[in-house]
């Protein structure tokens, strides 16, 4: 998931984007970082679970 918000942090950084639009990207890999917290924090569970 990480590599998936590069692009997004180069794009977030310049100041020529409209607001709206660095607020949707920060909003976006705020949620992406909390879901893949809450991935690895219960990936040993969701591992026995489909196993």
């Amino acid at each position: 998931m990480t590599t998936q918000t590069l692009p997004f942090r180069a794009t977030a950084t310049q100041s020529s984007a409209p607001l709206g639009k660095r607020i949707r990207s920060a909003a976006y890999r705020l949620l992406e970082r909390m879901t893949e917290s809450a991935y690895e924090q219960y990936k040993p569970i969701l591992r026995n679970y489909y196993l």
